[in-house]
């Protein structure tokens, strides 16, 4: 009785690996269904750590040809995420190489990352593709039939008819869905939850939803988060349709969604966030900030509200805001390299030569990708070719290009050079 106490504590004070450590070797020998079911419990909420499965709707547009539930390959104008969308990274150029060095350097925030790197989405690049390799493994578990070799053996094999099973199917579930990745089991799981017990809960439609959405039957997923929505309005089945129809490319219908949803829950800053970014990929700036304010209203520490009407500001003149913005980022959240990137491109617009370079400086300090120290060493180009110091942004050139290859740095070295010559020729 002391270790079963001691099993259970562990597991309510979130310390998973000594919970399951203990309990498996508890159960080398002795049966008990107990501690096998917390130590089921602890490895699904590690696997659900690890995979990102507190977060896992997936927000980007998934373009797979040999998916059957595809409708059309056309779309009306204004209806869809693949149109081009005239924005600072893809605007008409100048004429001159020179003005296009000018252009180049000052649309630098995006090539560092202001929209991801600053904003600090939930959804990094990380978590993605955790979630992605864990849909790839369950896609594999569902052929080949694969499974953990020290998972517990006691609750995985329960039968329908025994007692334990109802208390314990949402438990057996997560643990097939996120543990072994075997999406077939999981939804045979919620077949015969189902056939014993009719009145079953909103929960079950919507597992069934995540286990059609992992093997890209957006139909059936459709229809099972409809009739979840019919036996509750949770936010989590309106999120998880929001992202099935942004994977389907339909952001008018996602639209409707976040609608639907906000009717129930009101100025619910998800849904707010959802619009922003779908109004976002279709090109409506002005209409995506406005649901960026509405979101730093609601939390006024929303990082990725606040960085996009920093973005939005600065790319409409008006640096002095911007900078505001920004510098409300700095003081709530952990420093990094695009904070000072653009703190530092910010006081360049403003005027405030004073704060540029110690801007730069700590940019360059806290960066730690190639990648970012050269888009940094680019910038401070800009802001040599600014002061008129031609040498020293030549070098800055010389810099980023001797960290990685950057292909805007390579045009704006040819400019530069060829305009020193052309000086020289005058001065000759």
């Amino acid at each position: 009785m002391d270790i079963e106490y001691r099993i259970l504590n562990l597991y309510k004070t979130k310390q998973y690996h000594k919970c399951i450590n203990l309990s498996q070797n508890m159960t080398k020998n002795v049966n008990n269904k107990f501690v096998e079911f917390i130590r089921m419990r602890a490895m699904t909420v590690q696997a659900k750590i690890a995979g990102n499965g507190y977060e896992e709707i997936e927000f980007y547009v998934h373009n797979d040809d040999l998916i059957n539930t595809g409708i059309a390959k056309t779309s009306r104008p204004g209806t869809s995420f693949q149109r081009e969308i005239k924005t600072a990274n893809n605007s008409v150029k100048s004429k001159s190489d020179l003005l296009l060095f000018q252009q180049e350097l000052r649309l630098a925030t995006t090539t560092l990352g202001s929209r991801t790197g600053t904003a600090g989405r939930a959804r990094t690049a990380h978590s993605t593709l955790l979630t992605a390799s864990r849909f790839s493994r369950a896609a594999t578990a569902a052929a080949a039939g694969s499974t953990y070799s020290d998972a517990p053996v006691i609750l995985r094999f329960i039968s329908e008819d025994d007692k334990y099973f109802m208390p314990a199917a949402k438990t057996l579930f997560e643990y097939i869905y996120y543990c072994e990745s075997n999406v077939r089991k999981a939804i045979e799981v919620i077949f015969q939850v189902k056939k014993l017990d009719e009145k079953h809960d909103w929960w079950w439609s919507y597992s069934l939803a995540r286990c059609y959405y992992a093997l890209g039957m957006h139909r059936n997923t459709e229809d099972c988060l409809r009739r979840s929505l019919k036996q509750q309005k949770h936010i989590s089945v309106y999120l998880r349709l929001v992202a099935m129809y942004v994977n389907l490319n339909q952001p008018l219908s996602a639209l409707d969604v976040c609608k639907q949803g906000l009717s129930v829950f009101h100025e619910y800053t998800p849904l707010l966030l959802e619009q922003a970014r779908i109004h976002e990929m279709m090109g409506n700036s002005a209409v995506a900030v406005k649901y960026y304010r509405m979101v730093a209203l609601q939390n006024p520490s929303n990082m990725e509200a606040v960085a996009n009407i920093a973005m939005y500001n600065f790319y409409n003149d008006q640096p002095e805001i911007a900078l505001r913005y920004y510098r409300r980022i700095l003081a709530t959240h952990m420093p990094g390299p695009e904070i000072y990137n653009n703190l530092g491109l910010c006081c360049l617009y403003c005027n405030q030569w004073d704060l540029i370079l110690p801007c730069f400086r700590q940019a360059l300090y806290f960066s730690t990708s190639l990648k970012a120290r050269s888009n940094i060493w680019f910038n401070l180009a800009h802001v040599s070719f600014a002061s008129g110091d031609l040498i020293l942004a030549r070098r800055c050139l010389q810099n980023s290009l001797a960290i990685t290859e950057h292909p805007l740095a390579q045009k704006a070295l040819l400019s530069l050079n060829s305009r020193v010559k052309a000086q020289n020729k005058e001065g000759l």
